[in-house]
């Protein structure tokens, strides 16, 4: 991912983060579509921009996780990427990885990272949400709205990346643990594992008129399919 001109660019723990254009708009989305209907217009502005500000929080969250482990457990730096489609944590250089038993677990932990950061974020926002002392008004509505939205995103965002599709988290935990019992076949019985329940969920996503979903786990099922027939996985 090359940055462009209409990135926005930043230093954030002495990891070089990027957010691209595309995931401003999908967070106003995500926003819009879980909002009711509000008569204050300013009200509701301030809930959409808020509901980005989670957006962000939450997904940054989850991909210093990954990032501090690189840093930490394998002696990398990483870059951050967050995007249309959530975000991307990518090593600057080519990194050792784990092998045996303890090397399954510090990458197994590596892809874990991420999700467990977001369940800590998402924690401390309920916390709050529930013992901040809090009175009435706009403005405290809008507080209350922003960590109870930005807890439910966490949580939403940690789940589906531990869903064990490749190339999610889930999908990167399930492959270490193929490849630490079955050697030679790891890859190719991780790639089946992700494919059947990609296309389970598309079904039942489909059953539920969820089209955006059914095509976004359509989409990982092919890919997984892609990479299952061109026999990339033989190690």
């Amino acid at each position: 991912m090359q940055p462009t001109s209409n990135d926005i660019s930043f230093n954030l723990f002495g990891f070089s983060t990027t957010i691209q254009p595309f995931f401003w708009l999908i967070a106003a989305i995500l926003t819009v579509l879980h909002l009711e209907k509000i008569d204050d217009m300013h009200i509701w502005i301030a809930q959409i921009l808020l509901g980005m500000t989670g957006v962000l929080l939450s997904i940054l969250v989850h991909e210093l996780g990954h990032a501090f482990v690189f840093r930490h457990v394998f002696h990398t730096e990483s870059i951050i990427f967050l995007h249309g489609f959530g975000g991307a944590t990518m090593p600057t250089q080519h990194y050792r990885r784990g092998f045996g038993f303890t090397g399954m677990i510090a990458n197994c932990f590596l892809s874990f990272a991420g999700p467990l950061a977001g369940f800590l974020l998402a924690f401390s926002m309920l916390v709050l949400y529930f013992f901040l002392p809090m009175g009435n008004g706009d403005a405290a509505s809008l507080v209350m709205f922003f960590l109870y939205w930005t807890a439910q995103i966490s949580i939403i965002w940690g789940i589906f990346n531990l869903l064990p599709i490749y190339p999610m988290d889930g999908g990167h935990i399930f492959r270490e643990f193929f490849l630490f019992f079955f050697p030679w076949q790891g890859v190719k019985y991780s790639l089946v594992l992700s494919i059947t329940v990609a296309a389970v969920l598309a079904v039942i996503a489909l059953q539920y008129q969820s089209f955006f979903i059914t095509f976004l786990f359509g989409c990982f099922a092919y890919q997984n399919y892609q990479e299952l027939t061109l026999g990339s996985f033989r190690r």
